[in-house]
Protein backbone atom coordinates (compact mmCIF):
# COMPACT_ATOMS: atom_id res chain seq x y z
CA UNK A 1 0.00 0.00 0.00
CA UNK A 2 1.07 3.61 -0.62
CA UNK A 3 1.54 5.58 2.58
CA UNK A 4 0.65 9.13 1.53
CA UNK A 5 1.78 10.56 4.86
CA UNK A 6 5.34 9.31 4.59
CA UNK A 7 6.94 9.63 1.15
CA UNK A 8 9.89 7.57 2.31
CA UNK A 9 7.59 4.57 2.54
CA UNK A 10 5.86 4.87 -0.82
CA UNK A 11 6.03 1.53 -2.59
CA UNK A 12 6.67 2.36 -6.24
CA UNK A 13 5.74 -1.19 -7.27
CA UNK A 14 2.17 -0.45 -6.14
CA UNK A 15 1.88 2.88 -7.98
CA UNK A 16 -0.82 2.98 -10.66
CA UNK A 17 0.25 4.33 -14.03
CA UNK A 18 -1.84 5.54 -16.97
CA UNK A 19 -0.42 5.25 -20.49
CA UNK A 20 -1.19 8.17 -22.78
CA UNK A 21 -0.73 8.95 -26.46
CA UNK A 22 -0.98 11.98 -28.71
CA UNK A 23 -1.52 10.49 -32.14
CA UNK A 24 0.10 12.11 -35.14
CA UNK A 25 -2.14 13.40 -37.92
CA UNK A 26 -1.57 11.78 -41.33
CA UNK A 27 0.99 13.36 -43.62
CA UNK A 28 -0.76 14.87 -46.62
CA UNK A 29 2.09 14.54 -49.10
CA UNK A 30 5.68 13.48 -49.60
CA UNK A 31 7.72 16.38 -48.27
CA UNK A 32 10.76 15.56 -50.43
CA UNK A 33 9.13 15.98 -53.83
CA UNK A 34 9.28 19.79 -53.86
CA UNK A 35 12.72 19.68 -52.25
CA UNK A 36 14.12 17.62 -55.11
CA UNK A 37 12.85 20.14 -57.63
CA UNK A 38 14.45 23.00 -55.67
CA UNK A 39 17.74 21.12 -55.58
CA UNK A 40 17.82 20.59 -59.33
CA UNK A 41 17.02 24.22 -60.02
CA UNK A 42 19.67 25.73 -57.74
CA UNK A 43 22.35 23.16 -58.58
CA UNK A 44 21.86 23.89 -62.26
CA UNK A 45 22.49 27.57 -61.57
CA UNK A 46 25.27 27.39 -58.97
CA UNK A 47 27.23 24.12 -59.24
CA UNK A 48 29.84 23.72 -61.95
CA UNK A 49 30.31 20.41 -63.72
CA UNK A 50 33.53 18.73 -62.60
CA UNK A 51 33.64 20.58 -59.26
CA UNK A 52 34.38 18.76 -56.02
CA UNK A 53 31.50 19.45 -53.62
CA UNK A 54 31.67 18.58 -49.94
CA UNK A 55 28.34 17.47 -48.46
CA UNK A 56 28.63 18.43 -44.78
CA UNK A 57 26.48 16.25 -42.51
CA UNK A 58 26.53 14.89 -39.00
CA UNK A 59 23.61 15.78 -36.72
CA UNK A 60 21.97 12.87 -34.97
CA UNK A 61 18.47 11.50 -35.16
CA UNK A 62 17.11 13.60 -38.03
CA UNK A 63 14.04 12.09 -39.66
CA UNK A 64 14.80 10.77 -43.16
CA UNK A 65 18.25 12.38 -43.14
CA UNK A 66 19.58 9.53 -45.27
CA UNK A 67 16.99 10.33 -47.95
CA UNK A 68 17.78 14.04 -47.84
CA UNK A 69 21.52 13.39 -48.20
CA UNK A 70 20.89 10.88 -50.98
CA UNK A 71 18.83 13.47 -52.87
CA UNK A 72 21.60 16.07 -52.54
CA UNK A 73 24.26 13.59 -53.70
CA UNK A 74 22.10 12.44 -56.62
CA UNK A 75 21.45 15.97 -57.88
CA UNK A 76 25.12 16.93 -57.57
CA UNK A 77 25.98 13.84 -59.59
CA UNK A 78 23.39 14.73 -62.22
CA UNK A 79 25.04 18.11 -62.51
CA UNK A 80 28.38 16.42 -63.24
CA UNK A 81 29.94 17.40 -59.92
CA UNK A 82 32.00 15.10 -57.67
CA UNK A 83 30.28 14.94 -54.26
CA UNK A 84 32.24 13.86 -51.17
CA UNK A 85 30.90 13.32 -47.65
CA UNK A 86 32.47 15.42 -44.89
CA UNK A 87 31.48 14.81 -41.25
CA UNK A 88 30.58 18.20 -39.74
CA UNK A 89 30.07 17.38 -36.09
CA UNK A 90 32.76 19.18 -34.08
CA UNK A 91 34.15 16.81 -31.46
CA UNK A 92 31.51 14.09 -31.75
CA UNK A 93 32.46 10.50 -32.46
CA UNK A 94 35.16 10.72 -29.80
CA UNK A 95 36.88 13.53 -31.74
CA UNK A 96 38.30 10.84 -33.99
CA UNK A 97 38.05 10.33 -37.77
CA UNK A 98 36.94 6.72 -37.49
CA UNK A 99 34.48 7.64 -34.76
CA UNK A 100 32.92 10.37 -36.90
CA UNK A 101 32.65 7.97 -39.82
CA UNK A 102 30.88 5.50 -37.54
CA UNK A 103 28.43 8.22 -36.49
CA UNK A 104 27.57 8.80 -40.15
CA UNK A 105 26.96 5.09 -40.65
CA UNK A 106 24.66 5.01 -37.62
CA UNK A 107 22.66 7.82 -39.18
CA UNK A 108 22.18 5.65 -42.25
CA UNK A 109 24.60 7.75 -44.30
CA UNK A 110 27.00 5.30 -45.91
CA UNK A 111 29.47 6.46 -48.54
CA UNK A 112 29.55 2.94 -50.04
CA UNK A 113 25.82 2.87 -50.70
CA UNK A 114 25.94 6.42 -52.02
CA UNK A 115 28.85 5.53 -54.28
CA UNK A 116 30.99 8.49 -53.23
CA UNK A 117 34.11 9.14 -51.17
CA UNK A 118 34.24 10.37 -47.59
CA UNK A 119 36.89 12.55 -45.97
CA UNK A 120 36.62 12.33 -42.18
CA UNK A 121 39.99 13.93 -41.43
CA UNK A 122 40.12 15.96 -38.20
CA UNK A 123 42.81 18.30 -39.55
CA UNK A 124 41.88 22.00 -39.55
CA UNK A 125 43.25 25.34 -40.69
CA UNK A 126 43.06 28.71 -38.94
CA UNK A 127 40.93 31.00 -41.13
CA UNK A 128 40.45 34.09 -38.96
CA UNK A 129 39.90 35.54 -35.51
CA UNK A 130 36.71 36.92 -34.01
CA UNK A 131 36.51 40.37 -32.41
CA UNK A 132 36.43 38.64 -29.01
CA UNK A 133 39.75 36.94 -29.75
CA UNK A 134 38.51 33.43 -30.55
CA UNK A 135 40.32 31.76 -33.47
CA UNK A 136 38.09 30.26 -36.17
CA UNK A 137 39.16 26.95 -37.68
CA UNK A 138 37.87 25.04 -40.68
CA UNK A 139 38.22 21.45 -41.79
CA UNK A 140 41.01 21.01 -44.31
CA UNK A 141 38.76 18.55 -46.11
CA UNK A 142 36.19 21.30 -46.56
CA UNK A 143 38.79 23.85 -47.63
CA UNK A 144 40.00 21.41 -50.27
CA UNK A 145 36.60 21.38 -51.98
CA UNK A 146 35.38 23.74 -54.67
CA UNK A 147 32.08 24.12 -52.79
CA UNK A 148 30.37 22.99 -49.59
CA UNK A 149 26.70 22.05 -49.17
CA UNK A 150 25.65 21.78 -45.49
CA UNK A 151 22.72 19.54 -44.60
CA UNK A 152 21.22 20.02 -41.15
CA UNK A 153 18.09 20.26 -39.05
CA UNK A 154 17.03 23.65 -37.73
CA UNK A 155 15.88 23.35 -34.11
CA UNK A 156 16.09 24.91 -30.65
CA UNK A 157 19.51 24.36 -29.10
CA UNK A 158 19.99 22.55 -25.83
CA UNK A 159 22.29 25.11 -24.20
CA UNK A 160 21.55 28.64 -25.38
CA UNK A 161 18.87 31.00 -26.72
CA UNK A 162 19.67 33.24 -29.68
CA UNK A 163 18.12 34.35 -32.98
CA UNK A 164 20.05 31.49 -34.62
CA UNK A 165 20.63 28.21 -32.78
CA UNK A 166 21.03 24.72 -34.28
CA UNK A 167 21.03 24.82 -38.05
CA UNK A 168 23.15 25.51 -41.11
CA UNK A 169 25.07 28.40 -39.49
CA UNK A 170 26.19 26.28 -36.56
CA UNK A 171 27.17 23.39 -38.82
CA UNK A 172 29.36 25.63 -40.97
CA UNK A 173 31.05 27.40 -38.06
CA UNK A 174 31.29 24.74 -35.33
CA UNK A 175 30.61 21.42 -37.08
CA UNK A 176 33.19 22.03 -39.81
CA UNK A 177 35.61 23.39 -37.22
CA UNK A 178 36.06 19.84 -35.95
CA UNK A 179 37.26 19.42 -32.35
CA UNK A 180 39.67 22.36 -32.38
CA UNK A 181 37.20 24.76 -33.94
CA UNK A 182 34.34 23.68 -31.70
CA UNK A 183 36.48 24.11 -28.58
CA UNK A 184 37.66 27.54 -29.72
CA UNK A 185 34.19 28.98 -30.28
CA UNK A 186 32.75 27.35 -27.18
CA UNK A 187 35.43 29.12 -25.17
CA UNK A 188 33.36 32.29 -25.55
CA UNK A 189 30.54 30.63 -23.60
CA UNK A 190 27.05 29.86 -24.80
CA UNK A 191 25.80 33.29 -23.74
CA UNK A 192 27.99 34.81 -26.48
CA UNK A 193 26.72 32.58 -29.30
CA UNK A 194 24.15 35.14 -30.46
CA UNK A 195 27.08 37.31 -31.52
CA UNK A 196 29.85 34.87 -32.40
CA UNK A 197 27.90 32.57 -34.73
CA UNK A 198 27.01 35.34 -37.23
CA UNK A 199 30.53 36.77 -37.00
CA UNK A 200 32.13 33.37 -37.48
CA UNK A 201 29.86 32.66 -40.45
CA UNK A 202 31.16 35.78 -42.20
CA UNK A 203 34.72 34.49 -41.87
CA UNK A 204 33.74 31.01 -43.03
CA UNK A 205 31.95 32.28 -46.13
CA UNK A 206 35.10 34.19 -47.14
CA UNK A 207 36.97 30.88 -47.35
CA UNK A 208 34.25 28.47 -48.45
CA UNK A 209 31.99 28.64 -51.46
CA UNK A 210 28.53 27.65 -50.21
CA UNK A 211 26.13 27.66 -53.17
CA UNK A 212 23.26 26.39 -51.02
CA UNK A 213 22.35 24.34 -47.99
CA UNK A 214 19.57 21.92 -47.11
CA UNK A 215 17.57 22.80 -44.00
CA UNK A 216 15.21 20.29 -42.38
CA UNK A 217 12.44 20.91 -39.83
CA UNK A 218 10.68 18.16 -37.90
CA UNK A 219 7.16 18.13 -36.50
CA UNK A 220 6.06 17.25 -32.94
CA UNK A 221 6.26 13.56 -33.80
CA UNK A 222 9.82 13.91 -35.11
CA UNK A 223 8.70 13.35 -38.68
CA UNK A 224 10.03 15.35 -41.59
CA UNK A 225 7.88 18.47 -41.69
CA UNK A 226 9.80 20.31 -44.40
CA UNK A 227 13.07 20.25 -46.31
CA UNK A 228 14.14 23.53 -47.85
CA UNK A 229 16.96 24.52 -50.17
CA UNK A 230 18.57 27.69 -48.82
CA UNK A 231 20.78 29.91 -50.99
CA UNK A 232 24.21 30.32 -49.42
CA UNK A 233 23.92 34.09 -48.97
CA UNK A 234 20.58 33.66 -47.15
CA UNK A 235 21.67 31.01 -44.63
CA UNK A 236 21.77 33.31 -41.60
CA UNK A 237 18.46 34.93 -42.48
CA UNK A 238 16.67 31.62 -43.13
CA UNK A 239 18.17 29.96 -40.05
CA UNK A 240 16.50 32.64 -37.94
CA UNK A 241 13.12 32.35 -39.67
CA UNK A 242 13.16 28.55 -39.64
CA UNK A 243 14.07 28.48 -35.93
CA UNK A 244 10.90 30.41 -35.12
CA UNK A 245 8.96 27.86 -37.17
CA UNK A 246 10.73 24.95 -35.49
CA UNK A 247 9.72 26.20 -32.03
CA UNK A 248 6.12 25.98 -33.18
CA UNK A 249 6.58 22.27 -33.88
CA UNK A 250 8.68 21.42 -30.84
CA UNK A 251 7.37 18.51 -28.74
CA UNK A 252 7.39 19.07 -24.98
CA UNK A 253 5.56 17.76 -21.96
CA UNK A 254 2.49 19.80 -20.96
CA UNK A 255 3.25 19.75 -17.22
CA UNK A 256 4.70 22.74 -15.37
CA UNK A 257 6.25 20.70 -12.58
CA UNK A 258 7.02 17.03 -11.98
CA UNK A 259 8.18 15.23 -8.89
CA UNK A 260 9.85 12.47 -10.91
CA UNK A 261 10.73 12.02 -14.58
CA UNK A 262 11.96 8.56 -15.61
CA UNK A 263 13.70 8.10 -18.97
CA UNK A 264 14.38 4.64 -20.33
CA UNK A 265 17.46 5.93 -22.14
CA UNK A 266 19.58 8.92 -23.05
CA UNK A 267 22.40 9.38 -25.55
CA UNK A 268 23.89 11.25 -28.48
CA UNK A 269 21.47 9.52 -30.86
CA UNK A 270 18.67 11.29 -28.99
CA UNK A 271 20.09 14.77 -28.37
CA UNK A 272 23.38 16.60 -28.55
CA UNK A 273 22.99 16.97 -24.80
CA UNK A 274 22.12 13.30 -24.28
CA UNK A 275 18.58 14.25 -23.29
CA UNK A 276 16.99 17.48 -24.44
CA UNK A 277 16.97 20.07 -21.63
CA UNK A 278 14.08 21.82 -23.36
CA UNK A 279 12.06 18.75 -22.33
CA UNK A 280 13.59 17.90 -18.95
CA UNK A 281 14.16 21.49 -17.80
CA UNK A 282 17.68 20.40 -16.79
CA UNK A 283 20.42 22.46 -18.44
CA UNK A 284 24.06 21.51 -17.86
CA UNK A 285 25.19 25.13 -17.67
CA UNK A 286 23.23 28.17 -16.60
CA UNK A 287 19.47 27.55 -16.50
CA UNK A 288 17.28 28.66 -19.39
CA UNK A 289 13.51 29.13 -19.46
CA UNK A 290 11.78 25.76 -19.65
CA UNK A 291 8.13 24.75 -19.63
CA UNK A 292 8.69 21.84 -17.24
CA UNK A 293 10.63 21.72 -13.97
CA UNK A 294 11.62 18.29 -12.63
CA UNK A 295 12.53 17.58 -9.02
CA UNK A 296 14.08 14.12 -9.60
CA UNK A 297 15.38 12.85 -12.94
CA UNK A 298 16.17 9.13 -13.22
CA UNK A 299 17.76 7.64 -16.37
CA UNK A 300 17.99 3.90 -16.86
CA UNK A 301 20.17 3.28 -19.94
CA UNK A 302 22.49 4.72 -22.60
CA UNK A 303 21.74 4.13 -26.28
CA UNK A 304 24.14 1.81 -28.08
CA UNK A 305 24.50 4.30 -30.90
CA UNK A 306 26.06 6.81 -28.50
CA UNK A 307 29.28 4.76 -28.61
CA UNK A 308 29.71 5.35 -24.89
CA UNK A 309 29.40 9.13 -25.09
CA UNK A 310 27.21 9.98 -22.10
CA UNK A 311 27.50 13.76 -22.25
CA UNK A 312 24.55 15.24 -20.37
CA UNK A 313 24.44 12.47 -17.77
CA UNK A 314 25.50 15.01 -15.16
CA UNK A 315 22.08 16.67 -15.10
CA UNK A 316 20.41 13.43 -13.94
CA UNK A 317 19.94 12.74 -10.25
CA UNK A 318 19.96 8.95 -10.50
CA UNK A 319 21.28 6.46 -13.05
CA UNK A 320 21.51 2.67 -13.06
CA UNK A 321 24.63 0.54 -13.04
CA UNK A 322 23.45 -0.61 -16.50
CA UNK A 323 23.95 2.92 -17.79
CA UNK A 324 27.16 3.63 -15.89
CA UNK A 325 28.82 0.47 -17.22
CA UNK A 326 28.31 1.63 -20.83
CA UNK A 327 29.99 5.02 -20.42
CA UNK A 328 33.18 5.67 -22.37
CA UNK A 329 34.64 8.42 -20.23
CA UNK A 330 37.27 9.37 -22.80
CA UNK A 331 34.58 10.09 -25.41
CA UNK A 332 32.35 11.81 -22.84
CA UNK A 333 35.16 14.02 -21.56
CA UNK A 334 36.22 14.93 -25.11
CA UNK A 335 32.69 16.21 -25.76
CA UNK A 336 32.61 18.04 -22.42
CA UNK A 337 36.00 19.64 -23.05
CA UNK A 338 35.11 20.81 -26.55
CA UNK A 339 31.77 22.29 -25.43
CA UNK A 340 33.27 23.73 -22.20
CA UNK A 341 30.37 22.11 -20.36
CA UNK A 342 31.98 19.98 -17.64
CA UNK A 343 28.76 19.74 -15.62
CA UNK A 344 27.28 17.49 -18.28
CA UNK A 345 29.97 14.87 -17.68
CA UNK A 346 29.51 14.40 -13.93
CA UNK A 347 28.32 11.08 -12.53
CA UNK A 348 25.00 11.11 -10.63
CA UNK A 349 23.97 8.69 -7.89
CA UNK A 350 24.30 5.12 -9.24
CA UNK A 351 21.89 2.36 -8.17
CA UNK A 352 21.78 -1.34 -8.96
CA UNK A 353 18.42 -1.67 -10.67
CA UNK A 354 15.52 0.14 -12.29
CA UNK A 355 13.42 -0.57 -9.22
CA UNK A 356 16.06 1.06 -7.02
CA UNK A 357 16.13 4.09 -9.32
CA UNK A 358 12.36 4.59 -9.08
CA UNK A 359 12.31 3.93 -5.35
CA UNK A 360 15.14 6.38 -4.61
CA UNK A 361 13.61 9.04 -6.87
CA UNK A 362 10.26 8.85 -5.11
CA UNK A 363 11.63 8.53 -1.59
CA UNK A 364 13.87 11.58 -1.98
CA UNK A 365 11.30 14.09 -3.24
CA UNK A 366 9.91 16.88 -1.09
CA UNK A 367 6.23 16.86 -1.93
CA UNK A 368 4.92 19.39 0.58
CA UNK A 369 2.24 16.93 1.65
CA UNK A 370 0.31 17.15 -1.61
CA UNK A 371 -0.27 13.42 -1.93
CA UNK A 372 0.69 11.02 -4.68
CA UNK A 373 3.84 11.96 -6.61
CA UNK A 374 3.51 13.63 -10.01
CA UNK A 375 5.44 11.18 -12.19
CA UNK A 376 6.13 10.66 -15.89
CA UNK A 377 7.93 7.72 -17.49
CA UNK A 378 8.84 7.62 -21.16
CA UNK A 379 11.33 6.19 -23.63
CA UNK A 380 13.48 9.32 -24.01
CA UNK A 381 13.10 13.04 -24.54
CA UNK A 382 12.00 12.17 -28.07
CA UNK A 383 9.02 10.27 -26.65
CA UNK A 384 6.78 13.03 -25.32
CA UNK A 385 3.79 11.78 -27.34
CA UNK A 386 3.74 8.35 -25.69
CA UNK A 387 4.12 8.48 -21.92
CA UNK A 388 3.00 6.89 -18.68
CA UNK A 389 1.85 9.20 -15.90
CA UNK A 390 0.72 8.84 -12.31
CA UNK A 391 -2.89 9.63 -11.44
CA UNK A 392 -2.36 13.27 -10.32
CA UNK A 393 -1.31 14.20 -13.90
CA UNK A 394 -4.12 12.42 -15.71
CA UNK A 395 -6.58 15.31 -16.05
CA UNK A 396 -3.85 17.75 -17.11
CA UNK A 397 -2.74 15.32 -19.79
CA UNK A 398 -6.24 14.75 -21.12
CA UNK A 399 -6.83 18.49 -21.38
CA UNK A 400 -3.58 18.77 -23.39
CA UNK A 401 -4.70 16.41 -26.13
CA UNK A 402 -3.54 13.03 -24.87
CA UNK A 403 -5.79 9.97 -24.94
CA UNK A 404 -5.65 7.15 -22.41
CA UNK A 405 -4.44 3.79 -23.73
CA UNK A 406 -6.15 1.01 -21.77
CA UNK A 407 -6.80 0.98 -18.05
CA UNK A 408 -4.47 2.03 -15.26
CA UNK A 409 -1.80 -0.55 -14.47
CA UNK A 410 1.25 -1.18 -12.34
CA UNK A 411 4.78 -1.28 -13.66
CA UNK A 412 5.99 -4.78 -14.46
CA UNK A 413 9.42 -5.67 -13.07
CA UNK A 414 11.37 -8.91 -13.09
CA UNK A 415 12.98 -10.48 -10.03
CA UNK A 416 16.21 -8.57 -10.63
CA UNK A 417 14.36 -5.26 -10.51
CA UNK A 418 14.50 -4.61 -14.25
CA UNK A 419 11.58 -2.52 -15.48
CA UNK A 420 9.90 -4.60 -18.19
CA UNK A 421 6.95 -2.46 -19.22
CA UNK A 422 4.30 -0.01 -18.15
CA UNK A 423 1.15 -0.79 -20.13
CA UNK A 424 2.21 -0.85 -23.78
CA UNK A 425 5.41 1.09 -23.08
CA UNK A 426 8.28 -1.40 -23.36
CA UNK A 427 11.36 -0.73 -21.28
CA UNK A 428 13.63 -3.75 -20.92
CA UNK A 429 11.54 -6.67 -22.11
CA UNK A 430 13.71 -9.63 -23.01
Amino acid sequence: MLDLHNPGEWDTSELEWFVLRRDAPPMEDDRLGTFLGQLREIAGQRVAAGSRVGVAVGSRGISRIDEVVRAVVMVLGERGAEPVLIPAMGSHGGADANGQLEVLHQLGIDERRLGIDVDASMEVEHVGTLSGGQPVYLSQAALGCDAIVPVNRVKPHTDFRAPVESGLTKMLTIGLGKEKGAASLHAAGFSAFADILPEALELVLVRLSVPFGAAVIEDQWHRLHSAEVVAGELILQRDEALLAEAWGHFARLPFADLDVLVLREMGKTISGAGMDPNVTGRFPGHPLPAKTQVQRLAVLDLTEGSLGNAIGVGVADIVTERLRSKIDWEATYANAKASRSLAGAKLPVVVNSDFDALALAVSSITSGGRGLPRMVAMESTLGTNHVAVSEPLLNEALSSGYAVVGAGSKAELDRAGNLLRIGDLDFFCR
